[in-house]
């Protein structure tokens, strides 16, 4: 089970759970300390309740912390330190993002060290935009790794194209690989020569994204990725 579709499950849990309690029954400082070490107790609205559907929850609640416990999620290397992700719906774990470019044909090491990529670039939010745009009065840079410019308009109309929403991690991951096998053919061509994660991060950073150099940022991350040897 991914981690994606366990936190999914998890969730559809806790709900369980806490409808099952009811208006009248409070937990005890015991459960509560229980739930919030199992990640059960972050906060969200909940909606009024039917009878019915009241009288129900206790048992599909119980059901479900029961046949919820699933193994731990397979994590690639490095990704265990992964920092927690943004709650929106297209945003992914490491994990998930590393899956989608291999099965979009990307070797291994070249998956991870785009992984590595998105971390620095928006923490793995699809949905981020630029705070601070370098270019006064630019959008700025938008997603998982960041498109700007030209690049940012060239993603726009694909994402309209393909009916989706501009956050949606498959219509960007899509559009990467539209990018090494067009416009960014020698970047790929540069990256796939490469032979670990971390030599591949750093061709990535200094010949796919290209941020600035200004005060040595992207010499500084392009030597971080490559002091990993990964």
């Amino acid at each position: 089970m991914s981690e994606f579709t366990y936190r999914d499950s998890l969730e559809r849990a806790r709900k369980a759970v806490l409808d099952s309690r009811s208006k009248f029954a409070a937990p005890t400082a015991q459960e509560t300390k229980q739930a919030a070490v199992e990640g059960l107790m972050r906060p969200r609205a909940r909606p009024e309740q039917t009878e019915a559907q009241s009288s129900t929850a206790s048992g599909v609640g119980q059901a479900l912390m029961e046949a919820l416990t699933p193994e731990a999620p397979t994590e690639t290397p490095n990704e265990s330190a992964a920092p927690e992700t943004s709650l929106r719906p297209q945003a992914r774990s490491g994990d998930d993002l590393y899956r989608g470019l291999v099965k979009r044909g990307l070797p291994e090491h070249v998956a991870k060290g785009f992984v590595m990529n998105f971390r620095d670039e928006s923490g793995l939010d699809s949905n981020i935009n630029e705070k601070n745009p370098l270019v006064a009065g630019s959008r700025g840079g938008f997603g998982l790794y960041q498109v700007t410019g030209p690049r940012r308009v060239a993603y726009e109309a694909f994402a309209k194209e393909q009916g989706k929403d501009l956050g949606d991690v498959d219509a960007q991951l899509d559009f990467l690989m539209l990018e090494l096998g067009g416009t960014e053919a020698p970047a790929s061509r540069s990256i796939m020569n490469t032979t670990t994660a971390g030599e591949a991060a750093s061709v990535i950073v200094n010949k796919f994204l290209r941020p600035s150099t200004k005060h040595g940022y992207r010499q500084s991350r392009s030597a971080r990725y490559l002091s990993q040897n990964l």
